[in-house]
């Protein structure tokens, strides 16, 4: 889906806090708390924070959940989680107030533990010192950026969107760390918005290449944002070495099985369904599409990554030269 500066690491005394005053510590922290941010143009709803005050005092504040929660950023639920999920649940009042009045009480350890990680880690200078990053070396800035940090009900995005004013961070999604989403995924998502404006005018800006170009851009980005202070595994959806092996071991039948669908044109996900048909780490596209930018990187020149925003996705796969390397092999 940053890792500016170095990572923050939470005091022991803080973890070892009683039940009680841990919980206590959420809601007094979760006040000071402002409902939004601004940085350059990109704009954070701190909605989780209601998702949280409405549970104060043993109670619940429904009209504090419509009002601070759903209707701040009706887009996501609507648009994003109606769509991927339980429409009913996102796309009405009575839904929104039914879900979140159980989130916090089943969830309350891992809320108030991963919450109090978020605001140690200060996101909005995170979110400022990448936004200077990604000017610094693409001499581009994101437009119109809204994304709101969350609690949901349904694991699956983590860090992500459908359009730039339309994006999350779910700080309740244990596939990732909260350190790392916010360090790591930063970066990767700040490529997201300032690639996807590029391809207006590309023929196949609407194919699973397109996919595989986008995410392993942003893998690629975040590689040289870090400039080797994070291993190429790590930039790939934090991958271990193993994973990592597991796709150079399989490399040519990863490349074969998917060229087929780059150019498809359908409702389904053809690149998804072969990463569990081949039960393969992490997700597959990411890594091919990083592969192919490394391979276009090594055969242009070091700064030649930045080609990427203007070149056609076709044209970068054909330049790159990796498929003439997969023949070889």
């Amino acid at each position: 889906m940053n890792r500016i500066g170095t990572i923050l690491i939470i005091a022991f005394s803080t973890l070892s806090l009683s039940f009680n005053s841990f919980g206590q510590s959420v809601f007094k922290k979760a006040e000071k708390v402002p409902d939004s941010v601004k940085v350059g143009d990109v704009t954070i709803y701190n909605l989780f924070k209601y998702q949280i005050l409405a549970h104060q005092n043993n109670s619940y504040d429904s009209i504090m959940i419509i009002d601070k929660v759903y209707k701040r950023h009706k887009k996501i639920w609507t648009e994003l989680y109606g769509v991927l999920f339980d429409k009913s649940m996102f796309s009405s009042e009575s839904g929104m107030i039914n879900w979140n009045r159980h989130i916090y009480k089943e969830n309350k350890d891992s809320i108030e533990s991963r919450v109090i990680r978020l605001i140690e880690l200060d996101f909005s200078k995170k979110l400022e010192l990448a936004i200077q990053g990604i000017e610094k070396l693409t001499e581009r800035s994101p437009e119109n950026i809204k994304l709101s940090i969350i609690l949901s009900p349904f694991e699956g995005i983590g860090f992500g969107g459908i359009e730039n004013d339309a994006f999350v961070l779910d700080l309740l999604d244990n596939n990732f760390d909260v350190v790392n989403m916010v360090e790591e995924g930063i970066p990767h998502e700040l490529n997201h918005f300032i690639y996807d404006p590029t391809r207006m005018n590309d023929p196949n800006k609407d194919t699973p290449l397109r996919l595989t170009i986008d995410e392993g851009f942003a893998c690629f980005y975040t590689y040289k944002y870090f400039d080797g202070s994070i291993s190429k595994p790590q930039a790939v959806e934090q991958m271990n070495n193993k994973e990592w092996q597991w796709y150079l071991d399989h490399e040519k039948e990863v490349y074969q099985k998917c060229e087929p669908f780059f150019f498809y044109q359908g409702n389904d996900d053809p690149l998804r369904q072969l990463n569990q048909d081949l039960n393969a780490p992490k997700t597959l596209f990411y890594w091919l599409g990083f592969r192919i930018i490394e391979f276009y990187t090594q055969k242009y020149g070091e700064n030649s990554w930045l080609d990427i925003y203007e070149l056609p996705v076709n044209e970068v796969l054909e330049k790159s030269g990796y498929k003439q390397y997969i023949e070889k092999l």
